[in-house]
């Protein structure tokens, strides 16, 4: 049950993270921080540069990428849960740093929620191994 429950809550943050940084890059969202209608808004409303808007949204394609291997090698899922995790920190840290109302931080709280759920569920997995 917990190998199931952790291939849906992979492939849940690889495909929802992939969609902001590729498919919704360019739109607006009610999730966006302060009233930025893109990604480039986004990150000057929290007073970072485009460099680390893209080093940021690499990482987190990368760490993406990750889950999703992780399923077929788990050890990569260990690593690929913690690099997410810090990310989504970082990002809760932002919108709490520019007072955005909670929803606009709940999806980044969840997927900090999913990411140590993964690493949890991962230990496990290469435990019963």
């Amino acid at each position: 049950m917990l190998r199931k429950i952790y291939v849906l809550v992979s492939f849940f943050v690889s495909i929802l993270v992939t969609n902001v940084w590729l498919f919704r890059f360019n739109k607006e969202t009610p999730y966006r921080g302060g009233n930025a209608k893109n990604m480039i808004e986004e990150f000057a409303t929290y007073g970072l540069d485009t460099n680390i808007m893209y080093l940021v949204g690499s990482l987190k394609i990368i760490a993406s990428l990750g889950l999703i291997i992780g399923l077929l090698k788990t050890k990569i899922s260990v690593y690929s849960s913690i690099l997410m995790a810090i990310l989504m920190t970082g990002a809760i840290y932002f919108h709490f740093k520019i007072s955005d109302p909670f929803i606009k931080y709940f999806p980044s709280i969840l997927m900090l929620a999913c990411s140590i759920f993964i690493y949890y569920s991962s230990k496990k997995i290469l435990k019963s191994n």
